[in-house]
């Protein structure tokens, strides 16, 4: 079984408005009887967590829809998503100056976060009459 992409007719960077990105917590804690909390690393391999938004038509939603039954089986299973970070960022050189590409235009960084989808399902709200928001949790994977 291959692991799916983010659909391609969806949007591949997601709304500023509303998108955050954590750091995985793979610490535990225990009460002392005295003073601050023991706290020590529990696992290594963490997810990141990330909540992110896009902007749908009637298409989109049909998409994800699709998406999210069909080739993650209702979210359960991993899939590629854009880095949204540094995917789409020209290479540079170590002094700073972009590496160009015969035609000069600049080589742009191509990354994917292996990602599923979080504990809720993708919420759809209307935006307009005929575009909507899609918000959804990802956990980025180790």
């Amino acid at each position: 079984m291959s692991v799916p992409f983010w659909p391609s007719e969806l949007m591949q960077r997601v709304l500023v408005d509303g998108y955050s990105e954590g750091f995985g917590d793979g610490r535990i804690r225990q009460a002392m009887d005295a003073g601050p909390p023991k706290v020590r690393r529990r696992f290594s391999a963490v997810t990141r967590p990330v909540r992110a938004s896009i902007k749908v038509d009637f298409d989109g939603i049909g998409r994800l829809n699709r998406f999210w039954t069909e080739e993650t089986a209702g979210g359960a299973l991993p899939f590629w998503f854009p880095d949204q970070t540094s995917d789409g960022l020209p290479l540079l050189t170590a002094d700073g100056v972009p590496l160009l590409t015969e035609s000069g235009a600049p080589l742009l960084i191509t990354s994917w976060w292996l990602v599923i989808f979080g504990d809720e399902e993708p919420v759809i709200s209307a935006e307009s009459a005929t575009l909507f928001v899609a918000t959804f949790n990802l956990n980025i994977l180790p």
